[in-house]
């Protein structure tokens, strides 16, 4: 935590910020990096206890727009393109451009970039600024140092425009002659129009050349998408008003909290300023000497403790800053996770001396400094552990005689979590001793690869169509309304009949029509549709067929995943799967289930019921595995009556 270096990533798509930006920053193992949700037209001032505002050296506003650059790559952008679309963002892109600038150092560098090559999301948004800031921010020359590099490596750049057209919002394919020749319904805030779009907006012929030094990037010169970007400079920065901090900052009732908001009032975060009586039995455990810092506890949103989080003391000073605002954006991600607690539903009968485990991200800091439980293996028994997550009991012994491990001792035959790294430190993975022996442990959120949620969207493609139905073979991570909305551009009166988890591939059967749609719910009711899915289940199932019966109700969990089903034999509604065993391994069976019911997570909750959860399916106690980067459960056929 010597490095006062920080990063704070900020964006307004809860989704991204939850899932992809925490995983990427978490995976650079820094821990001066945080993830903000939040409209970043709002990012707060924010001043230290000397009443000097906290500004950036760097700033990077990759904007939101039309994206109609990336249409070489993504064509399917033309079903829904429209020019509107460009006039209804520039004021936002204004805004966050703005923001950015106002939160940049003098001497600091912003970035504005886009992937549109439409003037009024770039030139137009640069020009607003420059008339906006005047003499107190420039645009670097694109043959500027750090600029030139890219171009002498071959990278083809177009200068920025001087003049452009403004579509008319109300004529398709029309443009505006000018500002003053538009109507007032056009303009903001009832319509779409605002001078700032116009290339004429009284500036000096200075300002408009400047806009040559912007960068176009253009998907012919460069073999790829079509991007925008501008460099600015500043040279001057004008302090916002304090009138918010001379009010009353709100009071909280939890000591050493942090000002940023959480998802909610319990999920939360700490500074730890002392040793807990939980903090001594940790380091005791793990045989640390002392604890790196600073540190921060990470409530969740039921108010529990669940994690410790390492920061650096700028990113510290940072967080602890009074904001010029009235409600903070919400704080995602912070640090470097060090310790998490174990999954609740993971060996909850066992008596474990503690149920913190060290985290991926942490173990390169906390390994070096571990007297106790931390494992060394050489190359070959490494690559073993990461290709079968498990190192047998018995084998433990025979590889610390055969020295391709040392540190078994410092474990003291005490289950719980440790690290194991190689010999040579280079690198280290969370791991937890268990009644089996050494498993590999992590959650599908720290061992998996990032999903490019912000690449093309998975689309579901076309199986068969038939009188009233549409088959569709949907892939994992699409929703099932989300299938439906892409069918309907082309089949207007599409209608759900049934569903597939978001995690589940396969069969999808849509209606076409309403005839179609009560033709198949007839049939879904009343259970004459015949359905097939593999599944790949944890441990070595031992008949080859059998059937589940156990009544299933739901619980609603809250967060992203909103419903858990369980057992209950008293109130739940009836339940079967019948299942057959494809093939064994040595640690998992692939199945395939024939839920005679549609009970939702009905396959997932039965398999578990019997003790054999689905391969990396953590909700219902499924472990993860390095192999298995989504849920492995298929839907392979479903055979039921169309319309006719």
């Amino acid at each position: 935590s010597n490095d006062e270096g920080i990063i704070v990533a900020n964006d307004a798509d809860a989704e991204r910020c939850l899932e992809l930006l925490p995983l990427i920053t978490r995976k650079a193992q820094h821990p001066g990096t945080a993830v903000i949700l939040g409209s970043a037209t709002k990012f707060p001032a924010q001043f230290g206890p000397d009443g000097q505002q906290a500004l950036f050296d760097r700033v990077i506003c990759d904007v939101p727009c039309s994206g109609d650059g990336t249409m070489r790559k993504r064509p399917e952008m033309w079903e829904d393109w429209d020019s509107n679309y460009a006039l209804s963002l520039h004021h936002k892109q204004v805004s966050i451009l703005s923001k950015g600038l106002c939160l940049l150092k003098p001497g600091g560098r912003l970035v504005y970039s886009t992937c549109s090559l439409n003037p009024i999301e770039n030139e137009a948004v640069v020009l607003a600024v420059l008339n906006r800031f005047g003499k107190d921010i420039g645009i670097l020359a694109r043959g500027s140092e750090g600029l030139d590099e890219l171009v002498s490596r071959g990278l083809k750049q177009g200068p920025g425009l001087t003049t452009w057209k403004v579509p008319n919002p109300s004529a398709n394919g029309d443009f505006c002659s000018s500002w003053e020749a538009t109507e007032e319904g056009q303009r903001r805030p009832k319509g779409l129009l605002e001078k700032t779009m116009f290339p004429d907006q009284g500036q000096d012929s200075g300002v408009t050349e400047d806009l040559k030094r912007c960068i176009r990037l253009m998907p012919h010169d460069i073999d790829g998408s079509g991007f925008f970007v501008t460099v600015f400079e500043k040279f001057h920065h004008r302090e916002p008003a304090k009138l918010l901090l001379e009010e009353k900052q709100p009071s909280s009732n939890i000591p050493r909290a942090l000002p940023w908001r959480a998802r909610n009032a319990k999920n939360r975060y700490e500074v730890l300023t002392g040793d807990t009586e939980e903090l001594l039995a940790l380091k005791a455990f793990y045989g640390l000497q002392e604890l790196p810092s600073p540190l921060l506890a990470e409530y969740n949103v039921k108010g529990r403790l669940t994690q410790l989080n390492l920061i650096n003391d700028a990113l510290l000073k940072f967080l602890q800053c009074k904001l010029n605002n009235k409600a903070s954006p919400l704080l995602v991600a912070v640090g470097v996770p060090l310790f998490k607690i174990m999954n609740e539903q993971f060996m909850t009968n066992i008596d474990v001396p503690s149920r913190w485990r060290p985290a991926l991200e942490g173990c390169s800091v906390l390994g070096p400094r571990m007297t106790k439980r931390c494992l060394r293996l050489d190359l070959p028994a490494f690559q073993t552990l990461l290709a079968t997550r498990l190192l047998p009991m018995a084998q433990l012994r025979q590889m610390e005689e055969s020295k391709s491990m040392t540190g078994l001792d410092s474990c003291e035959d005490l289950l719980g979590g440790c690290v194991v790294g190689l010999f040579d430190g280079s690198f280290w993975a969370p791991c937890i001793i268990t009644g089996l022996g050494l498993e590999l442990y992590g959650s599908l959120e720290e061992l998996g690869e990032p999903r490019p949620r912000l690449l093309t969207p998975p689309r579901a493609t076309l199986i068969q169509e038939g009188a009233g139905y549409v088959a569709l073979d949907k892939p994992s991570g699409l929703r099932t309304e989300d299938a439906l909305k892409q069918l309907r551009l082309t089949h207007g009166e599409a209608e759900l009949v049934s569903r597939l988890d978001k995690g589940t591939s396969g069969c999808l059967i849509v209606a076409s029509n309403k005839e179609g749609a009560a033709c198949l719910t007839e049939q879904f009711a009343s259970q004459k549709v015949a359905k097939t899915y593999f599944a790949l289940v944890w441990g070595r199932v031992a008949s080859d067929e059998g059937s589940i019966q156990a009544a299933l109700s739901l619980t609603q969990t809250g967060g992203k995943s909103r419903y858990r089903a369980y057992i209950d034999n008293d109130l739940g509604k009836p339940s079967e799967t019948q299942w057959k065993v494809l093939a064994r391994g040595d640690q998992t069976t692939l199945v395939s289930a024939s839920p005679l019911t549609g009970r939702t997570h009905q396959i997932r909750c039965h398999f578990a019921h019997i003790g054999h959860p689905l391969v990396g399916d953590s909700k219902y106690g499924g472990a993860p595995a390095a192999y298995a980067r989504r849920l492995p459960l298929h839907c392979a056929a479903l055979v039921g009556l169309d319309a006719e």
